[in-house]
């Protein structure tokens, strides 16, 4: 089994439809699978992991605080 995200017979390349996404919704786009043999390639199972890291808008101004 070649658990590895490189190989030198196969090129796999995901592409997202959007940029970001909103916690709960689906996540589509597509995934291409190119074989870079002239023989047969046998393919097991293919796994594809998502890891979401959730952004925050940060402010470097302090709030406003009104005048006196």
């Amino acid at each position: 089994m070649n658990a590895t995200p490189h190989h030198s017979k196969v090129k796999v390349s995901v592409t997202l439809s959007d940029s970001f996404y909103i916690a709960g919704d689906a996540v589509t786009g597509k995934m291409e699978l190119e074989s870079r043999t002239d023989k047969g390639l046998g393919l097991g199972i293919i796994m594809v992991e998502l890891v979401a890291i959730e952004g925050r808008i940060c402010s470097l101004y302090p709030p406003m605080v009104p005048s006196s």
